[in-house]
């Protein structure tokens, strides 16, 4: 739900609708035919938005080993689909524990600081990396969880094209006709007309998804719909808020017309850990 702008301040909409498309295709080759590809595209996606949002930390002074955290944020992903909690957890405790010790030795190696200043900047820095590791292939690695599942592709298209509708009807309408501002001092592009269309998007998509798709009661798709709907938005202004204290409007420019991987995955990443807990409680194997 990110608005991600050209230089003129306004999203590029031919590359926005291009590139979505092209995302749109790639995870609906790999969810309807192999869940192994889904397995690995997201494995790649959050390996690219961990070096993404550890690069954005240190330009705005908190050090993240880029190195680890990129390859922590692979691997956990094939770890957790085909070996379940034990190794999902196992994996992000591992994470955490290279990323204190390289940290460590790096500051050992460089010396160039009292013990005090370098002991105030571990902790800082160390708090920077748990951040990362919870925030991003933490919070993934439940949709590995989710694919995992027998019924699991229809879960995470679930989740997925919902979060994509309310992005999608959100920024048009909002473009459009929006009047409204929501939440101007955190992101001053949301509008009423914009939320509107997003609840509706949200709704109806998620109720037809849940009939057709996964063949439960309609009003199953009210709860995961209303659910996706308030953590997308969650995800959308918490993103905004990391961006503005980071003193960035977009995490990257490797995506163009969307700017970088995490304003694609900001409302994705608490929508799919959501339906995670809907599915695991409500509809339990």
């Amino acid at each position: 739900m990110s608005q991600v702008q050209s230089a003129s301040g306004e999203r590029n909409f031919a590359k926005s609708v291009g590139y979505g498309l092209l995302f749109g295709g790639a995870f609906l080759a790999s969810i309807l035919f192999v869940k192994d590809l889904m397995m690995g595209l997201l494995a790649v996606v959050i390996a690219a938005g961990a070096w993404e949002i550890s690069t954005a930390l240190r330009k705005a002074g908190w050090y993240v080993p880029r190195v680890p955290v990129t390859v922590g944020s692979l691997a956990i992903m094939p770890a957790t689909y085909y070996g379940g909690p034990i190794w999902q957890w196992a994996l992000t405790a591992a994470m955490i524990f290279v990323l204190v010790i390289w940290r460590t030795v790096h500051l050992l190696w460089e010396r160039r600081e009292s013990i005090t200043q370098s002991f105030n900047k571990s902790v800082r820095d160390f708090s920077a990396s748990a951040f990362v590791v919870i925030y991003l292939p933490l919070t993934a690695s439940f949709t590995m969880l989710l694919l995992s599942r027998p019924d699991g592709a229809g879960w995470v298209i679930q989740f997925v094209v919902p979060t994509a509708m309310i992005d999608t009807f959100g920024y048009l309408v909002g473009r459009k006709i929006g009047k409204h501002k929501i939440a101007p001092g955190v992101s001053p592009k949301k509008s009423l007309e914009g939320l509107i269309a997003s609840i509706l998007a949200g709704i109806i998509s998620s109720v037809a998804l849940m009939v057709l798709v996964l063949h439960h009661d309609w009003y199953w798709g009210l709860v995961t719909g209303s659910a996706v709907l308030v953590t997308a938005v969650f995800g959308d202004l918490a993103e905004s808020l990391i961006k503005r204290d980071l003193g960035v409007k977009d995490m990257s420019s490797w995506l163009p017309g969307h700017g970088g991987v995490m304003d694609r995955m900001d409302s994705m990443l608490p929508s799919g850990l959501a339906v995670y807990f809907i599915a695991t409680l409500c509809f339990a194997l």
